[in-house]
């Protein structure tokens, strides 16, 4: 018998796809009562890059802790509100903050990763096609500067896989079929979406780049001897927190994925990450940052509308 401490995880584990609907559903109430168009894509706003929410427009706020069984954050720079509205006109969910399995890593039951994506579960029970990942990260490719954006071309994920345990019995956006539990993950990141957000970035073309994204779980910054190995033994261009578990669940449920990371602090030829949360943050402060981030996502959803 469960020890009725840890009731509540089992509960959570064993009850997780009815925990999703219910979140949707209250969303979908949402979208009807204020006669909202349909989203077509979720964008997920990481680490200080909240700022990027003003460029919404017919704005509708939710915030997490009014709906049903969401994760709510706790960390600096994620404010913790979904909003409805418009991007360029493309009708979108804006996802402002997100949950790190960092916090909630002690759980049992596997709940601590199922929480870090369940925000992109309730996307896709939407039936939102699209899903906009975006995120702080520090540059291990020494050609990136701090302040530089990089387009995701692929990862490298060291978080514990979010399909490991038992099949879940979600369906695929588009097709309503089975969710495969052997995941191909070739083409995680869509390479139209890619070549459009790179178009977007071109008036900072000195500033965007393309390259591999690496997750570790945190919270600690990173060593000499494990930046050189990420670099030079796996070939990543840049590192962080987060991401990758969301991109499985995207990817697992159909999803088109494309996303980038903003260049918050850069690792040495030598390895030395020299940096914490509060240079992080300043770096997502600064108005040429934000101006430049919040210019490419306006560009792309603008080139994007011309194509719907």
């Amino acid at each position: 018998m469960i020890d009725n401490s840890l009731q509540q995880y089992f509960e959570y584990f064993q009850n997780y796809e009815q925990l999703v609907a219910q979140a949707a559903a209250y969303i979908q109430a949402v979208i009807k009562k204020n006669n909202c168009e349909q989203p077509v894509f979720a964008i997920t706003l990481g680490s200080g890059l909240g700022e990027l929410a003003h460029q919404i427009s017919d704005t509708i706020t939710i915030p997490y802790s009014e709906i049903p069984n969401f994760p709510t954050t706790t960390v600096p720079g994620h404010e913790g509100t979904l909003i409805l509205g418009k991007l360029a006109g493309v009708p979108i969910i804006g996802l402002k903050g997100r949950k790190h399995f960092y916090e909630v890593a002690h759980e049992p039951f596997n709940n601590g990763i199922l929480k870090s994506v369940f925000a992109v579960h309730v996307m896709a029970e939407l039936g939102i096609a699209n899903y906009f990942v975006t995120n702080a990260a520090g540059g291990l490719n020494t050609n990136y500067t701090v302040g530089d954006l990089m387009v995701l071309k692929s990862h490298i994920n060291l978080l514990p896989n979010v399909l490991l345990g038992p099949s879940r019995s979600f369906s695929r956006v588009g097709d309503n079929s089975q969710v495969w539990q052997f995941q191909p993950m070739n083409g995680a990141y869509n390479k139209q979406y890619q070549e459009l957000l790179l178009k977007a970035g071109e008036e900072f073309a000195a500033n965007i780049h393309s390259g591999t994204y690496l997750s570790v779980t945190g919270p600690t910054y990173e060593t000499e001897g494990e930046c050189l190995a990420f670099r030079d033994g796996f070939g990543a261009d840049a590192v962080g927190m987060s991401t990758t578990a969301e991109v499985i669940v995207a990817k697992n449920r159909n999803m088109k994925v494309v996303g980038f990371s903003c260049i918050t602090n850069t690792i040495t030829k030598e390895g030395v990450n020299a940096t914490n949360h509060e240079e992080v943050q300043e770096i997502l402060n600064s108005a040429e940052v934000k101006n430049r981030l919040s210019k490419i996502v306006v560009h792309f959803f603008t080139e994007l509308a011309k194509l719907r």
